[in-house]
């Protein structure tokens, strides 16, 4: 382990809240699915698996890897500090008593292995080359000096959240194994749709049923949209619109959100104005918001926030051409079904 490596973990041991945010469950959880974020987008794994047991114990096997990784579990690599893998791993190591890594080729033969104690390296090498592996298997357990001793798994809320994570990655399966009542548990979460399984879900919630069902995946100029939205037959107390960036939840959403909007705004003016409705109907934001359901997904690099924390999206260049894509699809829409057209604007007669 170099010598900046060294710093940084006894700087994370010493204050683990600082990387974790509460040095609980929750922060276990989040920093868990950091993880498998950077993992995921980095090495294009497809398989992982997570067995939680006694009360922090844990094995994390990250399986089908397409793509070289390197090998930052417990080093720096100055050439590239952006890396998704660069932190949160050697964040985990550090806080645990002891984590063993071991990774596979194809034929499932070992290439390497490592065991940290502490985050220090007690057995095996540091890999300072791009590794070319199929799978990667991970012991820890966490180390009660930091995690304390009422540190204890929750079933409900890990398989809850691993859930929500999963809407997002279509292309990944996510398995998890763990003990109910000294029963074993198996849970698999595999949604091909993405983001629509998950809008599925929602629709259930509302009276009626829902029109103009939406659903993309695009790769726009200098970053990616996943998208799924529709409208509501009747408006409900209880709205869902649900926005995320790189993965992690904008509670306060923010210009991918605003381009949204102001694209279904811009498709159902293009309708009143083409057919010569805009004496008879005004539209609003309001109105559009009332019994739209929608949840979207931005991946892009180096995202700008309001504020210090994550919350909402400050990207101004997005707006537009989110808007522009979704005002065109609508319109189409509007066009072709008059059953569901004129549903959507009955709310903007005036």
């Amino acid at each position: 382990m170099n010598e900046q490596a060294q710093r940084f973990q006894a700087h994370i041991r010493l204050r683990p809240a600082m990387y974790l945010g509460k040095v609980e469950l929750k922060g276990f959880v989040e920093l868990l699915l950091q993880i498998l974020s950077g993992t995921i987008s980095k090495t294009q794994a497809s398989q992982i698996t997570f067995n939680f047991h006694d009360k922090n114990k844990g094995r994390l096997t990250i399986g089908n890897i397409r793509k070289e990784m390197i090998d930052n579990w417990a080093v720096f690599h100055d050439e590239d500090p952006t890396l998704p893998l660069f932190m949160e791993p050697l964040v985990l190591n550090s806080l645990s008593q002891y984590f063993h890594m071991i990774f596979y080729d194809k034929k499932r033969k070992e290439i390497l292995a490592q065991r940290f104690e502490k985050g220090e390296l007690a057995e095996g090498k540091i890999e300072d080359k791009p590794l070319a592996c199929h799978s990667i298997v991970i012991d820890f357990q966490l180390d009660e000096e930091i995690w304390g001793d009422n540190f204890a798994w929750d079933e409900n809320y890990i398989t809850h959240r691993f859930r929500e994570f999963a809407y997002l990655h279509k292309e990944a399966r996510f398995t998890l194994n763990y003990l109910h009542a000294h029963e074993p548990c198996h849970i698999t979460y595999h949604f091909n749709n993405g983001l629509k399984d998950r809008l599925d879900i929602e629709k259930f919630n509302g009276l009626g049923g829902a029109y103009f069902e939406t659903a993309f995946d695009k790769q726009m100029n200098g970053f990616s949209l996943e998208m799924a939205f529709a409208f509501r037959e009747y408006t409900v107390d209880k709205s869902f619109l649900e926005s995320y960036v790189n993965d992690h939840y904008t509670h306060e959403n923010g210009t991918h959100v605003d381009g949204l909007l102001k694209g279904l705004t811009y498709g159902v003016m293009k309708y009143f104005q083409k057919h010569q409705l805009t004496e008879t109907y005004k539209i609003s934001e309001k109105g559009i918001r009332e019994s739209l359901i929608a949840i979207l997904h931005i991946r892009m690099t180096a995202p700008n926030f309001s504020g210090c924390v994550r919350n909402k999206l400050a990207n101004p260049e997005i707006i537009q051409p989110i808007a522009d894509y979704v005002a065109g699809l609508l319109f189409e829409k509007m066009e072709a079904d008059e059953v569901a057209t004129e549903k959507l604007i009955r709310k903007f007669e005036m």
